[in-house]
């Protein structure tokens, strides 16, 4: 698995792996679960926005994946994760 952030979810990665378990209370509470999700969380810049390390070639040169820029929808999606682990 790939530890790198990549935005949109296209393949098997950190982020996806994260925002798909985190839909499921048995894999929030899970110690593995919980060292993924603070490795993604490691990945937000000073103001809480989610940096793309990995975009999708073809997509890369779109503001909302570029590479090594925060990402609103990124963000978006990683807002999602964290309202599920409130759960």
């Amino acid at each position: 698995m790939s530890m790198q952030v990549e935005f949109p979810f296209l393949r098997y990665n950190l982020f996806y792996y994260v925002y798909m378990l985190s839909h499921f209370a048995s894999a929030r509470t899970d110690r593995r679960y919980r060292k993924a999700f603070d490795a993604l969380a490691s990945k937000l810049d000073d103001a809480g926005q989610m940096v793309v390390e990995r975009p999708h070639r073809g997509l890369k040169e779109l503001a909302f994946c570029a590479h090594g820029k925060p990402s609103v929808l990124a963000t978006r999606r990683y807002e999602t994760i964290v309202e599920n682990m409130s759960r």
